[in-house]
């Protein structure tokens, strides 16, 4: 017959259970996905999971006895973190603080803690958070703003080309069209009265048109990375008086004289096909917003990596709410020149599209009164 064990056995018993639950007790916390802490009302760390190491990279004795908001999280974070600390302390429990942690490695892991008021708690006494990695969440959820972002422009820009072929392609060759008709019927019946007015116009209108063509072109290959991006070590002066030989009949129709304040020599390396249409249109924008008998000026600045090119009209200017607009797909904002030209704005996102792919800038300055100056970078050759 079994004997009833003695109390000594029965007590050996439950202190080798009450061992066993805090053996898997401790096995839980350590395996635990999340990272358990309990932190006084002053946000001071007095017990870290084992997981931290794992988590954040640190043993849980380097976060014990540290003010970990002020320590470990990142600056702009800790207004909003001692904010949910708060929270807790006076509601109880907290739906969730989002904050960057420092990691040992130097880098920063968004987390987000969870956490209950047992301060009161005899056998607690202290805040209790659960805190969860959601770096890789963040990650995520950055991609999807970013994804967002990419879906808008890409809308923006479809507008706008549509806008483009739908209105400002149409237009120059509607002149075309309906002046060339009358032009036809003019020399039919022998009547050549005013028709040289109607051959410019239909000049004119031709040469908008092409540009405008060209700039579409050049645009939608950068659009869709079929555009060769091709950098040279060559000699940017040459490249400057052959643009402005270009056009300088243009500038002379409206008695606009385009003047050179540049070395004889400079050295850049550059695709010489972008930085031509680069100067085409700038130099173009500068002729149509320019009054006649104005004057246009070309220069350059020479950085210690870099060279900049200035071209600056004394014509209309722009408004300075509008400068930020000038290049960004989502805005169509364009202006009639001083001979009421049209526009599209396109040339200038095409300037924007190829000076990126040199790593440099553009960027406008201009007061409204005495015109506008655009800037652009070019790397230095060497």
């Amino acid at each position: 017959m079994d004997r009833d064990p003695t109390y000594q056995e029965l007590e050996k018993q439950i202190e080798e259970s009450t061992k066993r639950d805090e053996e898997k007790f401790k096995q839980l916390i350590k395996n635990s996905f999340d990272m358990i802490v309990l932190l006084d009302s002053n946000g001071m760390q007095h017990y870290v999971s084992e997981s931290c190491e794992r988590i954040l990279g640190y043993k849980p004795e380097e976060l014990i006895n540290i003010s970990v908001i002020e320590k470990m999280v990142h600056p702009e974070d800790q207004e909003e973190t001692i904010a949910g600390l708060i929270d807790i302390l006076e509601n109880s429990t907290n739906g969730g603080s989002q904050y960057r942690h420092r990691h040992k490695n130097g880098g920063w892991v968004y987390l987000e803690a969870f956490g209950t008021n047992q301060i009161k708690n005899p056998l607690i006494k202290s805040v209790v958070l659960n805190v969860r990695d959601i770096t890789e969440h963040k990650k995520a959820e950055k991609e999807l703003k970013e994804s967002k972002a990419r879906l808008m422009e890409a809308n923006a820009t479809k507008d706008r080309f549509f806008s483009i072929i739908g209105h400002d392609l149409k237009s120059p060759f509607s002149s075309i069209l309906g002046y060339s008709e009358i032009l036809v019927n003019r020399i039919d019946k022998k009547d050549y009265h005013n028709i040289e007015n109607y051959a410019k116009i239909i000049h004119d209108s031709s040469h908008r048109a092409m540009n405008l063509l060209t700039n579409l072109l050049e645009w939608s290959r950068t659009q869709t990375g079929k555009i060769k991006f091709n950098p040279v070590h060559y000699e940017l002066a040459a490249a400057i008086n052959e643009v402005v030989e270009l056009l300088n009949d243009t500038a002379q129709q409206k008695s606009i004289f385009i003047s050179k304040k540049i070395p004889n020599e400079i050295h850049v390396v550059a695709d010489k096909a972008m930085v031509k249409t680069i100067l085409r249109n700038l130099i173009s924008n500068a002729i149509k917003y320019t009054n006649p008998g104005g004057e246009i000026i070309i220069s350059t600045e020479q950085k210690e990596k870099e060279l900049i090119v200035i071209v600056t009209d004394n014509g209309v200017g722009i408004k300075k709410e509008n400068i930020d607009k000038l290049f960004r797909i989502d805005y169509n904002y364009s202006s009639l020149g001083t001979n009421k030209e049209t526009g599209t704005g396109l040339g200038l996102l095409l300037c924007k599209e190829f000076i990126e792919m040199h790593g440099g800038k553009i960027w406008a300055e201009s007061n409204e009164v005495n015109g506008c100056t655009f800037n652009f970078s070019l790397p230095i050759g060497q």
